[in-house]
């Protein structure tokens, strides 16, 4: 009796094994087309002579940086269902996704910045200094996002060691001091570039519905009102997704709810949530989406 009992509760275990796996592993495979589609339409108006905006150019490099990133989730993930005892193949991972990650946070605060200075109509010298440099140097923007998320990744390693160090060994309270340093230190490297992604989220859905509400006040009749409503939509969804996945991962960080699957499942909420908004509100992409889903319907009947 009490052997089946144990019999009973293993296969449960295995099966919430299972299942979240098999979330963790849908949900990574959903950002893995959702980046390829949004890559291949832009990539493909480059080949064929069209231009590509400035935000075309970043939306394109951020969906590269988040396909690597699913590509990493996902191998990881085969390396933890496959029970895998190599450290070695889980640090290298580790610290690819890590690097993915801050690239596609940074690109991601780089985009944000980016429609805010584009709809902003302020005339400080300074503002409008600035607006130029932003729009001119783009491509040096999006390279500098990648390469600062080498030394960010760098740091959040370092951290997560001492981490692990210290809850494996015994340390004397120097050696404890310097770790929780370094964690507090870790936490607020990484709360900067999110804190940076809100600031300019926030002030782009004010200064928005601030320029809406003017032009209902005078009566002007707006035109492009649909668009003005995806990029208000757009803004405050990629906040409010933005928002819950700093909170899960700080409160899981901080009260060491690490379930690797969870974890797993959560850093892929806001890639796939935030591509997929990117896709509603830009017009080629919408476009193109709605093309395709024409023609596979057509097909199919």
């Amino acid at each position: 009796m009490a052997n089946s009992t144990g019999e009973d509760h293993s296969k449960i275990i295995l099966m919430q094994y299972f299942l979240r796996s098999a979330g963790a592993g849908i949900l990574i495979l959903a950002g893995l087309v959702i980046q390829l589609f949004i890559v291949a339409v832009n990539i493909t108006d480059w080949l064929k002579g069209r231009s590509i905006t400035e935000a075309d150019k970043i939306i394109t490099s951020l969906g590269v940086s988040r396909i690597l990133f699913h590509l990493f989730c996902l191998l990881g993930l085969f390396a933890v269902t496959s029970l895998s005892k190599s450290p070695s193949i889980f640090l290298i991972l580790y610290i690819l996704i890590e690097i993915s990650t801050y690239s596609g946070v940074w690109l991601s605060t780089l985009l944000s910045t980016f429609f805010y200075f584009k709809i902003s109509t302020f005339h400080n010298v300074f503002f409008l200094r600035l607006k130029a440099i932003i729009s001119k140097r783009v491509t040096y923007l999006i390279l500098a996002s990648v390469l600062l998320s080498l030394p960010y990744s760098f740091v959040n390693f370092v951290a997560t060691f001492n981490e692990l160090l210290k809850n494996s060994t015994q340390t004397i309270n120097a050696d404890y001091t310097k770790q929780q340093i370094m964690s507090n230190f870790h936490v607020a490297l990484n709360i900067f570039p999110i804190l940076l992604f809100f600031i300019a989220s926030a002030l782009f859905i004010i200064l928005l519905g601030f320029h809406m509400s003017r032009m209902n006040n005078h009566g002007h009749a707006m035109s492009n009102t649909d668009t003005y409503h995806r990029t208000l939509t757009f803004t405050v969804f990629s906040f409010l997704a933005c928002a819950f996945y700093v909170i899960n991962i700080l409160f899981q960080v901080f009260m060491r709810l690490l379930d690797i699957f969870w974890l797993c499942f959560t850093i892929n909420v806001f890639p796939v949530l935030h591509s997929l908004l990117l896709i509603y509100v830009m017009t080629k992409l919408r476009n193109q989406f709605f093309m395709i889903v024409r023609c596979r319907i057509n097909c199919l009947l």
